[in-house]
């Protein structure tokens, strides 16, 4: 699963001896949603937002996005959810837009270091049919066989992985991908996004733009942007996945076709993908000719 603990859990101070606010990652993100009445959180998404003003629209287009790739799902006849690093209110959990009545089950995995999180969802949804919580150490294979073993979702059934940024914040995407690989079900599809580098970010260290190295200080949390050629990199080696052709984000709206898997959101430099797990007997082989990679 992401590591979010690459910082010790002593102070951060700065050269004159000031801590620096350190909150949660569930809580940087609904602050610079801009829902947060906590005057840390929001003193984190204000330093956030002068050093990547597009911040607050990456986690609204997450949403629509995310939205439209649950109603896709559904479509498309799968009923089981896992979300990853479920977020605070007044951002909408899963299970929340699932049609009652379709026995749909939704599966969060807990990142410990969001007791808020945790709080919310086992004090709130514990009587909630079809809604199921597990933390997600030691990992997400481990913790996918053992929902299986308890029945909160059926590993014999395609699954839908909604990664939120769980991808964009670990240094060790592969161990995250190699783990959905070895458990999911032909037909099952995980759900990325991706923030893109801007090309107006100056390094301040090797690889590190300063919004990343603001990002893990305040919230000892690794920010890993991505190109979309990297990003689909990720789904190509060791494990083929299946990407969807990219669209543009919009184009995600229209009447006559269903809104593309593969996206760019141009105005938040937001990259969402949806990779298909093939049948296990498929073979390694080339990546297929109508696939397409969007521009950012």
């Amino acid at each position: 699963m992401p590591d979010h603990t690459s910082h010790p859990d002593a102070p951060v101070t700065r050269g004159g001896g000031h801590a620096w606010p350190i909150v949660s990652l569930a809580e940087a993100r609904v602050a610079l949603a801009g829902d947060c009445q906590h005057a840390e959180s929001n003193a984190v998404a204000s330093v956030l937002r002068c050093r990547r003003p597009g911040f607050w629209a990456t986690i609204a287009a997450e949403y629509r996005i995310r939205n439209r790739v649950i109603a896709r799902a559904l479509q498309a006849g799968i009923g089981q959810f896992v979300a990853l690093r479920p977020d605070l209110p007044p951002l909408r959990l899963v299970h929340e837009l699932l049609p009652p009545g379709r026995g749909c089950r939704t599966l969060y995995l807990l990142d410990e270091n969001e007791p808020a999180v945790r709080t919310r969802i086992v004090t709130t949804y514990s009587l909630t049919l079809d809604v199921a919580w597990l933390s997600s150490t030691p990992g997400i294979e481990q913790c996918l066989r053992t929902a299986h073993g308890i029945d909160a979702i059926t590993l014999t059934e395609p699954v839908c992985v909604l990664g939120s940024t769980a991808l964009q914040h670990t240094r060790d995407p592969q161990a995250l991908l190699d783990g959905l690989w070895n458990v999911l079900p032909p037909g099952s599809w995980i759900a990325v996004h991706q923030a893109l580098p801007l090309t107006s970010d100056t390094p301040t260290e090797a690889g590190h733009p300063p919004a990343c190295a603001v990002f893990e200080r305040h919230t000892r949390a690794p920010l890993i942007l991505r190109t979309a050629t990297e990003l689909d990199a990720l789904f190509e080696h060791p494990h083929p996945w299946d990407l969807a052709t990219a669209g543009r984000a919009q184009n995600l709206g229209t009447q006559d076709h269903g809104p593309p898997l593969s996206t760019t959101d141009p105005s938040s430099a937001l990259i969402t993908r949806v990779a298909v797990r093939p049948p296990r007997t498929r073979s390694r082989g080339p990546v297929p000719a109508h696939r397409s990679t969007p521009t950012s």
